[in-house]
């Protein structure tokens, strides 16, 4: 069976990850969260891409996890828990990828697809943009790491509101509370790839850099990291692309960065 997750390189240096089920809102099944997870895990290992815009097909972004598919395996403990590490594993194949990931959001972004869309850098969102996480309607507990991102985002009070309310909120709450970092009126895919166009423009080594550094931050792991993340600023001193922004500066022209 074809991939529900369609990767389209644009000008060789940018990705747009669709996710591509509209008939369950986009909501993933093990397959889908799997391919995704794959999508990322080989955008990140392409020196080529240096930003991924991921959205979804048919209007909306992504409503988690799709529960129909999930309910043949919810009473087999072992295949439960399999099915859950996937989503784990394909939140943090987004969040740890070493280039921006911008969500690209419109529709519903709800439960699992509002945690996949806090894994990325930023998110830009149209007018139609539903953001949510109602676990408190289903009678569950959001998990704490996802609950962990959605504090550093919109604050602890705010996601204390949106947890306890468990509603579903518009892109104007969402612009409020700091969940989407732009509105757009036009193509929400086309105003997300703007939003991160400079940013594909620079030195990759430093963006990996600051990335790593910034997640292992806000998770309060420096200290565990510490020897991966000075490793990545001494590879960036000693890089070429230093030495080509050296250059670049003398000459009075952009740099023109590899990655190395």
């Amino acid at each position: 069976m074809a991939s529900e997750i369609l990767v389209e390189r644009g000008d060789g240096a940018t990705a747009v990850v669709t996710i591509n089920r509209p008939h369950r809102r986009n909501a993933c099944d093990f397959a889908a969260w799997t391919d995704l997870k794959t999508a990322f895990e080989q955008l990140g290992a392409d020196p080529a891409v240096k930003l991924v815009v991921l959205t979804g097909a048919g209007g909306h972004f992504c409503a988690g996890d799709d529960i129909v598919a999930f309910a043949p395996v919810r009473d087999n403990t072992a295949q439960a828990d399999v099915w859950r590490a996937r989503i784990q594993e394909c939140y943090a194949a987004v969040q740890s990828m070493p280039k921006p990931v911008i969500a690209a959001l419109q529709g519903v972004c709800v439960g699992g697809g509002c945690s996949l869309a806090m894994c990325c850098d930023f998110r830009v969102a149209d007018g139609s943009a539903r953001v949510g996480v109602p676990v408190a309607k289903l009678g569950l507990v959001y998990p704490t790491i996802q609950l962990q991102r959605l504090a550093w985002l919109i604050g602890a009070s705010n996601a204390r509101r949106w947890l306890y309310e468990a509603g579903i909120y518009d892109s104007d709450e969402c612009e409020r509370v700091g969940f989407i970092d732009r509105r757009t009126d036009g193509n929400v895919v086309a105003a997300a790839l703007e939003f991160g166009r400079e940013m594909a423009l620079a030195a990759p080594l430093s963006i990996a850099g600051a990335k790593a550094q910034l997640n292992a931050v806000l998770a309060g792991q420096v200290e565990q990291r510490r020897a991966e993340l000075d490793a990545m600023v001494r590879r960036a001193d000693e890089s070429d692309d230093f030495r080509e922004a050296m250059r670049a500066f003398r000459e009075k022209r952009p740099p023109r960065f590899q990655g190395r």
